[in-house]
């Protein structure tokens, strides 16, 4: 699967319609990784996030929360 395919289905564009008790805690996304691998996907993810954060705080307009 994709990264952008699987952020967009926990991206929230609509807060108004969103209710976290209707997510299904252990949704894993279809994801059947070894864990090497999965340690590899996170620091990838990591990177990438850390990157646009960088991005974001240096127009000093937006911001990002991630909830784990």
């Amino acid at each position: 699967m994709k990264t952008a395919k699987l952020v967009k289905r926990f991206r929230v564009d609509n807060p108004e319609n969103f209710k976290l008790a209707k997510r299904d805690p252990s949704d894993t996304c279809d994801l059947n990784m070894e864990k090497d691998d999965a340690k590899v996907f996170l620091a990838q993810g990591t990177e990438r996030l850390s990157e646009l954060q960088e991005r974001l705080y240096a127009q000093d307009r937006w911001a990002v929360l991630v909830i784990f």
